[in-house]
């Protein structure tokens, strides 16, 4: 694998600078916008008054007209106390009737009375704008008052805050100080937030780039190559499936490679095990036919040889059978059916079974305890396999006269069958390779083992029973299993 380019992170950085800058920006207009507002509506509720003691002391509206001198006075006066402050008078309609300025410089001439009406029944404690004459296009904050007199309401005495003269005043030290202020934190901003991803970016990549590293390993064939796992976030969790997987995989391969070892040494096993008999039916069928054309055999000699090939036969059939059985046990699809039975009924009709073979060889068969009444639950076929195998194997190998010993006994809620028998002990690799749990794959199977005991040990480990041989000194071998006993519900 070629090292890549990290577009991705790429992408992600310019993403990070330019989501940055734009919060940047939005956060300092926010802020100036905030700023302003604060500014604007405590400015107008500091001077919520200044139109109604206009209206109370110095007001200009008489019940004949405007007293333009009185007028004249309170623009003075109000340019005095607030050079930010522009005072007009209005009629009871809202027309502008007096004002401090050129009549050219007035741009609208009826102001709207909602907002006014709104502003002087709130007591003038509502943050509220309105129309400048001169400005009809930028809304002002504006302080009024309703001026009445003995013939009702006379007009109105209209406040803006916030003059051309201070507004271009404002702007320009805004531009000169504010302005510059609002950029240097922006650039300081970006700088910092630029950095800060740019760094962690920096450290993904540099963690996603190991990963890769270890990938091209294990992808090159190092199957001991894992992921280091230093951060308990998302990368930390596709290293830690990456390196579940990799254990499962080298699990898996290690599994086949001794799966394929077995079935080798399984098709040499078998191979030798069916040319023997085999070979013995070969040799006796041809030595019939030669005697026969020679006439040199009697009838009893041929039903002898003729019953000898049988058997032969009939052991290939056996083996061929018991093969076909295991390949169905270790196939995925293999289901067995579990029912309660008493295990010693099923122990006793099989030990009967195999008595007179046992007899013919002048073998002694001693059951202790055969009348167990315990329930298991279990397949009685494949269990049955298992008595049979297993009676089978220690008739085979226990020498004329011998004896074999079966015991059934109770203990912690199990019961554990046992079958002793005389005669050469099982080789240590063929012992260890039955002891050894279906899922170790350490454990190579012995080169040479039966089809009978590879069918045993799978039996058992279907139905989760645990199994062990032992050899035992000066007596032969020791064949057990552990069953659950079976407790019927109340």
């Amino acid at each position: 694998m070629k090292q890549r380019h990290f577009g991705i992170f790429r992408r992600i950085t310019i993403m990070v600078f330019t989501l940055t800058a734009a919060l940047g920006a939005l956060f300092i207009l926010i802020t100036y916008l905030a700023a302003m507002h604060f500014y604007q509506a405590s400015t107008q509720l500091l001077n919520k008054d200044v139109a109604a003691h206009i209206a109370t002391f110095t007001s200009p509206f008489e019940d004949n007209g405007l007293n333009k001198q009185k007028a004249d006075s309170v623009f003075q006066n109000a340019m005095v106390i607030s050079p930010s402050a522009e005072v007009y008078f209005l009629d009871t309609t809202g027309t502008v009737m007096y004002f401090h300025a050129s009549p050219k410089d007035i741009k609208r001439w009826h102001i709207p009375l909602r907002n006014i009406r709104r502003y002087i029944a709130s007591g003038g404690r509502l943050y509220i704008k309105n129309d400048d004459p001169r400005d009809p296009d930028n809304e002002k904050i504006f302080s009024a008052a309703v001026v009445n007199g003995k013939t009702g309401k006379l007009g109105y005495i209209y406040v803006i805050f916030g003059s051309s003269e201070y507004r271009n005043a404002t702007q320009m030290l805004y531009k000169s100080h504010v302005g510059n202020l609002a950029l240097e934190a922006f650039i300081f901003i970006i700088i910092i937030s630029a950095g800060a991803g740019f760094l962690y970016v920096n450290n993904l990549q540099k963690r996603f780039t190991k990963m890769i590293r270890v990938l091209e390993r294990f992808q090159n064939g190092d199957f001991e190559a894992r992921l280091h796992i230093s951060e308990k976030d998302e990368m930390g969790m596709v290293a830690q499936s990456f390196n579940k997987m990799a254990d499962q995989l080298v699990y898996n391969i290690h599994r086949l490679t001794n799966s394929e070892q077995e079935r080798k040494n399984l098709i040499v096993n078998i191979s030798h095990d069916l040319r023997t008999p085999l070979s013995v039916a070969r040799g006796y069928t041809e030595t019939l036919l030669i005697k026969r054309e020679s006439k040199e055999i009697s009838e009893q000699e041929q039903t002898e040889y003729i019953s000898l090939i049988i058997t032969k036969i009939q052991q290939v059939e056996n083996m061929v059978r018991q093969l076909f059985d295991l390949s169905k046990m270790e196939s995925a699809a293999f289901e067995f059916q579990k029912e309660p039975f008493i295990f010693s009924e099923v122990l006793q009709e099989l030990v009967k079974a195999f008595a007179l073979s046992a007899a013919e060889k002048q073998i002694q068969i001693e059951c202790i305890n055969g009348t167990d009444a315990s329930w298991i639950n279990a397949d009685i076929r494949l269990m049955e396999r298992v008595i049979q195998n297993l009676v089978v194997n220690a008739v085979s190998y226990t020498p004329k006269e011998g004896k074999i010993r079966i015991t059934l006994e109770r203990t912690d809620g199990e019961l554990v069958f046992t079958i002793e028998n005389e005669g050469p002990p099982l080789p240590d690799d063929l012992i260890q390779w039955l002891n050894a749990s279906e899922e170790n794959n350490t454990v190579k199977k012995p080169s040479k083992s039966t089809i009978g005991l590879s069918i045993v040990k799978r039996i058992l480990y279907l139905h989760q029973y645990a199994f062990e041989v032992k050899k035992e000194s000066g007596y032969g071998n020791r064949f057990s299993f552990h069953m659950m006993i079976y407790q019927f519900a109340d």
